[in-house]
């Protein structure tokens, strides 16, 4: 089950500086600085890109992650036991987890 968590961290680990880069790619304006002089839409150019293109980049790095996230999820579904689900009242009777007695 430990391996599972791992997989989870690191998915999520990779996943925000998947995003982080695919957000801010303001470097791109330095390698081409006619970007920030020109207008699109009623909008600098580099102001648009960043947001249009950015978001438009991660919906598919969104996708992916949530299709993986759901695999480890499940994976960690089927390594803990049934018994977790009821915790044990104090007086033998079991009740629903996390539920009141």
């Amino acid at each position: 089950m430990n391996k599972a968590y791992k997989k989870e961290c690191w998915l999520t680990l990779v996943s925000f500086l998947v995003a982080t880069v695919l957000t801010h790619f303001y470097p791109i304006y330095f390698l081409f600085p006619q970007l920030t002089e020109s207008m699109l839409f009623g909008f600098p150019t580099h102001y648009f890109l960043t947001l249009v293109v950015g978001w438009i980049a991660l919906m598919p790095l969104y996708w992916v992650y949530i299709q993986m996230s759901e695999k480890i999820d499940a994976e960690i579904q089927e390594t803990v036991p049934a018994a977790v689900d009821t915790e044990i009242a104090p007086s033998g009777t079991t009740s629903a987890a996390g539920g009141a007695l």
